[in-house]
C-alpha cells in the first residue's frame, strides 16, 4: 500500500513537472518569436529541461532525510558481570552475614530438606543495596533495643499469679517457635520466656555494637571496590535524541564512534552500539527518536587508553558521537563534556537564569 502510494505520488510530480515544463515552454516560445527558425526547437529544449530538472530537484534537494544528533548525557557504569566475592574481604563479614540470611538455608528436594547452596557473590548494585541497608539498621536498632528492653520489663513484671493463658498468647505473638504455658508451673514458664526475651536483647544490643564498629571500615571498602570496578571493569551509556527534520525516513548504523578530545591532535575513541537496534535506528520524517549507545567494557581497551580515560573522565574536556546512517552519510552529534550529569547541569542552569528573568 505504501509503494502505491510513492508510485502515485511519483507520477502526480512527474505529470506536475511536465506541465510546468509544457507552460515554461510555451511563454519561452512567446519570448522568443523574434529570434528566427529556431525559436520551436529552443522553447521545446527548455520545456523538457524544465520537465526532467524539476523531478530531480525535488528527489535530491527536497524529498530527502536531515539528521541530527543531540547528546543528552553520559553514564558510566559496572557491569553485572563484573562480580565481588563477600568471602574475600574480611572487612565484609557483616554483609556477608547479611546476605547469607537473604537466603533460605535449606531447601525441599524430593520431599526431603537439602542445604542450599550460598552464593556469597554480587554486583556492585547488590553490595551498594546491602550497605545501605546496614546503614539503616544502624539507624534502627537503639529502637530495636528500646522495644525489646520494653517487652523484658513486661515479662518482668509478671507473677506467677498474674500470668495467664492469654497474657501467654499475646507474647507468643512475637515468638517462632512458640512458648507452651504451663498451667502446673506458671513459674517455669514465665524463666522461659524472660530467657527468651533476654538472649533476644543480648544479640540485639551484639549487633549494633558489632555494626557501630565496622560500618566504617565496610564504607571505605565499598568506596575503595567501587572505584576499582569502575576503574577497570566500566562501560559507557550515552544517553541521545536522533531529529530528522527531513521529508523522508532514514536508517542508521548499529556502530558509532563517541570520540573525546583531549589535547590538539589527541583523543581517545570508544566504539559504541546502538541498544534495541530493531526498533531505535529507524527515523520518521520530522520526528525524532530517543536511544541509548553502550560501549563495551573498558578492561579490552589498551591499558593507556584506559589510563587516559580514568585520567579526564568527569573533567571538562570535550566529545562528541558520530553516526553513519544507510546511506553511509556521516552525521556528528553536539560536543559535551566528558563527566557525567554536567551537561544536564549546564542545562538547568541556563533555565534557572530563564526563569529568574520571566516576569511574574
Amino acid at each position: 500500500m505504501a509503494t502505491q502510494d510513492k508510485r502515485t505520488a511519483s507520477s502526480i510530480q512527474l505529470a506536475g513537472a511536465l506541465v510546468i515544463g509544457l507552460l515554461l515552454g510555451m511563454i519561452s516560445f512567446y519570448l522568443l518569436k523574434g529570434v528566427g527558425d529556431y525559436s520551436n526547437l529552443l522553447a521545446a529544449v527548455i520545456g523538457a529541461s524544465i520537465a526532467l530538472l524539476v523531478p530531480i530537484w525535488q528527489t535530491y534537494v527536497i524529498q530527502r532525510s536531515k539528521l541530527a544528533i543531540e547528546v543528552n548525557g553520559i553514564s558510566r557504569k559496572v557491569s553485572d558481570k563484573a562480580k565481588v566475592s563477600l568471602d574475600e574481604h574480611s572487612e565484609l563479614s557483616y554483609l556477608r552475614k547479611m546476605k547469607e540470611e537473604d537466603n533460605p538455608r535449606f531447601i525441599i528436594m524430593g520431599g526431603e530438606p537439602k542445604r542450599a547452596s550460598q552464593d556469597r557473590s554480587v554486583t556492585l548494585d547488590e553490595l551498594e543495596e546491602l550497605l545501605q541497608r546496614a546503614k539503616q539498621e544502624l539507624k534502627d536498632f537503639p529502637e530495636k533495643i528500646a522495644d525489646r528492653k520494653n517487652d523484658l520489663e513486661k515479662v518482668n513484671a509478671f507473677t506467677a499469679d498474674t500470668f495467664s493463658k492469654h497474657e501467654c498468647n499475646k507474647l507468643n505473638r512475637l515468638l517462632r517457635p512458640e512458648i507452651d504455658f504451663n498451667s502446673e508451673d506458671v513459674s517455669a514458664t514465665l524463666v522461659e520466656f524472660k530467657r527468651h526475651f533476654e538472649d533476644k536483647l543480648s544479640n540485639i544490643k551484639e549487633k549494633y555494637d558489632e555494626l557501630q564498629s565496622s560500618i566504617p571500615e565496610i564504607d571505605r571498602k565499598v568506596t575503595q571496590i567501587k572505584e576499582d570496578l569502575i576503574a577497570n571493569k566500566s562501560y559507557f551509556e550515552i544517553s541521545v535524541t536522533l531529529i530528522n527534520s527531513g521529508r523522508l525516513n532514514t536508517s542508521i548504523k548499529r556502530p558509532a564512534l563517541f570520540r573525546v578530545y583531549i589535547g590538539r591532535e589527541n583523543y581517545i575513541d570508544l566504539k559504541l552500539t546502538l541498544s534495541d537496534f530493531e526498533t531505535k535506528s529507524e527515523i520518521s520524517p520530522n520526528s525524532t527518536v530517543v536511544g541509548t549507545f553502550s560501549s563495551t567494557d573498558i578492561s579490552q581497551l589498551p591499558e593507556e587508553d584506559r589510563k587516559l580515560i580514568n585520567t579526564y573522565w568527569g573533567q571538562s574536556v570535550q566529545c562528541k558521537l558520530f553516526v553513519e546512517d544507510v546511506h553511509g552519510e556521516a552525521t556528528a552529534s553536539n560536543s559535551i563534556a566528558f563527566s557525567e550529569g554536567l551537561y544536564q547541569k549546564i542545562i538547568f542552569d541556563r533555565l534557572a537564569v530563564i526563569a529568574t528573568n520571566q516576569n511574574m
